[in-house]
């Protein structure tokens, strides 16, 4: 592998951080107010008026800036995949790194939009059951599942690449494989969201992503990756083994 590197805690503010020392805009003010308690009463439990007590603004403001509760949903959206698509494209994009290794941090990356911004993790992976289907249909919305298509197809991309390297085993389905490597992640994240059984604690997770990561490599691996017994090379189950990795350098990483 190319990197040894650690999760740095300050990586998603240094993404959507704007001047500190400035006042907070009237539509950010909103924005954050609407996370909040959607996040806590969904959305038909959310309310405008509660929206504009938390923000400090007027009701009018709301919908100056957004026309409606569907616009301002759909605002929350926007931003959320704004979000989303920096920790993942800082992955995808860089040209520094080998295909096997973005097939990799893919799920790092993941895990810590999930860690760092839970609300629109949820928002964009497991959506809120009670939303109106005005709301679904918001253009913004709808960008949702297209997003989520061009990425799945950009990890098949890169597992077809490690597949042409020699990497991978030709015999697997580089489509296939990215959708159950995309949805397995999410699957286990969503888990530590559930309230009953099922749940898993942020440790419990921790230990289920390594081990999960070790089987699919196991099954993924190429015999160029392989000890004479045929199992991975030590080294490469070591990396694996270690959860938390880089997504992109802070230092990298300009502040908008």
């Amino acid at each position: 592998m190319a990197r040894e590197i650690a999760l740095d805690p300050g990586f998603a503010e240094a993404l959507v951080a704007g001047d500190a020392s400035g006042p907070q805009s009237t539509s950010d003010a909103i924005i954050r107010a609407a996370e909040k308690l959607f996040t806590e009463k969904g959305y038909h439990g959310t309310r405008m008026t509660e929206v504009a007590r938390l923000a400090d603004v007027s009701i009018g403001s709301i919908y100056v800036h957004y026309e409606s509760k569907e616009g301002l949903y759909g605002a929350l959206v926007a931003r959320a995949l704004e979000i989303e698509a920096r920790y993942v494209d800082a992955v995808l994009d860089d040209p520094d790194s080998p295909d096997l290794e973005k097939v990799i941090s893919l799920g790092e990356a993941y895990l810590q939009f999930f860690r760092e911004h839970p609300a629109y993790f949820r928002m964009l992976m497991v959506p809120f059951e009670d939303i109106p289907q005005e709301a679904l249909e918001n253009p913004t919305t709808k960008q949702v599942s297209e997003r989520g298509a061009r990425q799945v197809a950009r990890l098949a991309e890169a597992i077809a690449n490690c597949i042409e390297q020699g990497v991978m085993r030709p015999s697997i389905n580089p489509e296939q494989a990215a959708h159950f490597w995309w949805a397995a992640w999410n699957g286990i994240i969503s888990l530590t969201m559930r309230s009953d059984q099922l749940a898993l604690t942020d440790a419990e997770m921790e230990k289920v992503v390594i081990e999960g990561r070790l089987m699919i490599a196991e099954g993924m691996a190429s015999q160029v990756l392989r000890d004479e017994d045929g199992r991975m090379h030590v080294q490469l189950r070591e990396r694996l083994k270690k959860l938390r990795s880089e997504v992109v350098p802070p230092a990298e990483v300009s502040a908008e």
